[in-house]
């Protein structure tokens, strides 16, 4: 009776177990394994891209930054150009015939 108990104790494989159950679940834990993988290839290729990412905006942050500065020159540029033109229609003006002296 011991013997019995102990038999039952342990793990044995039947013989009424398909040799397609054992075929199928070897084959789902192969196709598990693989989409693993795919997946760990996927995420790396995406921290990749996040990476340049990052590096990018900050180049995005310094051009933006110096585009500003280019559009505050061109104001006062513009601001400068319109003194310039205000200055040389005054003069203008004043050279005319019957113009102010």
């Amino acid at each position: 009776m011991s013997r019995n108990i102990e038999s039952e104790r342990h793990w044995h494989l039947d013989r009424r177990v398909p040799v397609a159950l054992i075929v199928t679940i070897i084959m789902q834990t192969i196709g598990i394994v693989w989409w693993a993988a795919s997946i760990s290839a996927r995420v790396e290729v995406l921290e990749r891209r996040l990476d340049e990412a990052r590096h990018n905006q900050n180049r995005i942050v310094r051009l933006e930054a110096n585009q500003n500065a280019v559009y505050q020159r061109l104001d006062r540029i513009e601001a400068a150009s319109r003194r310039i033109e205000a200055k040389l229609d005054r003069l203008l003006l004043n050279r005319q015939p019957g113009g102010p002296r």
